[in-house]
């Protein structure tokens, strides 16, 4: 266990230090988020003529279709990502994550093509809320060494998605029909809710910087799973006094407190 950190050293903290297998663990997890996105949003790419032909749809209405997921993924980035900077990264994500899952379930049972462009537009809201979010938690944990590698690693995810989806898309459709995709796909987002939740951390940032209840115990988790000791109070808390200084404080504050403490002030003011 390494000596504990002064409190408002925690972000050179991690930059310095070596990072430990927990934090290559939040970096992963946020990977993961990412491929799954790459899927997710391009879905609608692979699976778009197989749909077209069923409807007789024309151009035009693929392209809204085709874009119908894009336009919500620009909307949760801008709308709910500053959310995580009130209610924390990890729920937002863990919240993103269960809707992206449910509209690509429900896309998979679409009857018209109207239904499908809204639950499009739904799916794309939840993955971009995870984008605006994930990235930001794997810059976060990871050190000043490996922090260019992480961020490529996340950036990287999506196009590992793309890839994963383009090839399962193509298995799937000739033998299943394009609804087959989207249901493979909702299926595995809905299945990574619970990895996530296990190794997807709360941003350190949020917890110093918002301090919600607990804050405190938080934080000291996260660096005990880190392999550091623990804070004794958060930045720019007073230091808890205990035994004879807390003696001490109590004294001085009932002194304080007396009538003749506050005589004496209002004569010499």
């Amino acid at each position: 266990m390494r000596p504990p950190p002064a409190a408002d050293t925690v972000r050179r903290l991690l930059d310095d230090a070596p990072m430990s297998r927990y934090q290559w663990g939040a970096v992963a997890a946020c990977v993961l988020l990412n491929v799954l996105d790459g899927f997710d949003v391009l879905v609608m790419a692979f699976t778009g003529r197989s749909v077209a032909t069923e409807w007789g749809l024309s151009g035009s209405q693929l392209g809204l279709l085709l874009s119908a997921g894009l336009v919500g993924m620009a909307a949760g980035s801008v709308l709910i990502g500053p959310w995580a900077d009130r209610i924390g990264r990890r729920p937002i994500v863990l919240g993103c994550l269960v809707v992206a899952g449910l509209a690509m379930l429900a896309s998979s049972a679409a009857q018209s093509p109207g239904q499908l462009g809204a639950l499009r537009l739904v799916t794309g809201l939840g993955v971009g809320g995870i984008l605006a979010t994930s990235n930001v938690v794997a810059a976060e944990y990871a050190s000043a060494r490996w922090r260019g590698l992480a961020v490529s690693l996340n950036s990287t995810g999506y196009a590992i998605g793309a890839v994963l989806g383009g090839v399962l898309a193509a298995t799937l459709i000739g033998q299943l029909g394009w609804r087959s995709v989207f249901l493979v796909g909702g299926l595995a987002t809905l299945a990574a809710v619970p990895l996530v939740w296990w190794r997807l951390p709360e941003s350190l940032d949020f917890l110093l910087v918002r301090r919600p209840a607990g804050a405190l115990e938080r934080v000291n988790v996260l660096l005990a799973r880190m392999g550091h000791a623990a804070l004794p109070a958060l930045p720019g808390d007073a230091p808890v006094r205990t035994g004879v200084a807390a003696g001490t404080a109590r004294c001085c504050a009932r002194r304080c407190a007396a009538p003749r403490c506050c005589s004496g002030s209002a004569s010499s003011a």
